[in-house]
């Protein structure tokens, strides 16, 4: 298996350790137990079957999050439109009872000016029959107790209207937070989603690899023969372009890299790929394609 020290590790995966406990994705706690083994120092660039893992849990949480952003959203637009609502309802609700308090006042003070009967008094005395005296007496009567009963009922739900209004506006607070989280996470799961890719690419050329060297019953070269590989090819230096054809810590030529799944210059590869690409070769060919140095990988 072919290792690199830290210097060489791409730098690309320094950061997942902080996204592995990012907030807002309390809702995916179950995908990341499952996950925590993948989630080491050396990504799993030579296991397939974590590096697969791996990419199905990152594509699970990405998901997961953008359903929760598109739940939240959508519950905080009708939030949004009750608190709208409940605002009307209650300016409505003051008004109706403001009305009713005037009404009652106004109807108050009329009857102690002009007597028991109220406003109605001088039209009572006017009337021939008592019993139509009597009849709005009592519609005087029943007018004041329907405003009272009317302002009691106003009152009752300008409560539980005021009492519904704030638990919406306390459930926007928290939906909008959880919408600030949602926008701040799915970045860093979108990253996180094409990290897990591109490990599984290299994953991918070692399970080739691995595959060859089976079937062809070949030997697995030791991380130190491969290590004295590299110092002999290109004294360890990935980056080498000895300007004669030959390139990267292996000094693959263009042909050669290109018959392996390689693109571009090899050099521009990084560390991690160009390993997994000679261990390919090695794995077709054996130590021949590297004449002189290949000695280390016998």
């Amino acid at each position: 298996m072919v290792t690199n020290n830290a210097s060489r590790r791409p730098r690309r995966w320094g950061w997942l350790t902080a996204v592995a406990v990012v907030a807002g994705t309390a809702a995916l706690a179950s995908g990341a137990t499952a996950q925590e083994s993948a989630v080491e120092d050396v990504p799993p660039y030579t296991n397939p079957r974590l590096a697969e893992q791996d990419l199905a849990w990152s594509e699970e949480n990405l998901e997961a999050a953008k359903r929760r952003l598109a739940q939240r959203t959508q519950e905080f637009d009708l939030l949004v439109s009750e608190a709208s609502d409940l605002v009307g309802l209650e300016q409505s609700l003051v008004n109706d009872v403001i009305e009713a308090r005037n009404r009652a006042a106004e109807f108050l003070v009329v009857s102690y000016m002009t007597g028991r009967f109220g406003a109605l008094t001088a039209e009572l005395l006017a009337l021939e029959h008592l019993i139509d005296a009597l009849y709005l007496q009592n519609l005087v009567a029943a007018r004041a107790t329907a405003i009272a009963d009317a302002y009691s009922d106003y009152d009752r739900l300008l409560a539980e209207a005021g009492d519904r209004l704030l638990f919406v506006l306390d459930r926007i607070e928290v939906v909008h937070r959880d919408i600030q989280l949602a926008h701040r996470d799915i970045p860093l799961l979108e990253e996180r989603l094409a990290e897990a890719r591109w490990v599984a690419s290299v994953a991918g050329i070692h399970g080739e690899a691995e595959a060859e060297l089976a079937r062809r019953g070949r030997r697995d070269p030791t991380p130190a023969q491969w290590e004295a590989l590299r110092q002999c090819e290109a004294s360890g230096n990935y980056l080498v372009n000895t300007g004669n054809g030959y390139y990267g810590a292996y000094q693959f030529d263009q042909p050669t890299w290109e018959s392996v799944g390689g693109t571009g210059r090899p050099h521009w590869a990084e560390p991690v790929v160009q390993d997994a690409r000679a261990r390919l070769l090695y794995a077709r060919r054996g130590w021949q394609p590297w004449p002189i140095c290949g000695r280390h990988l016998r």
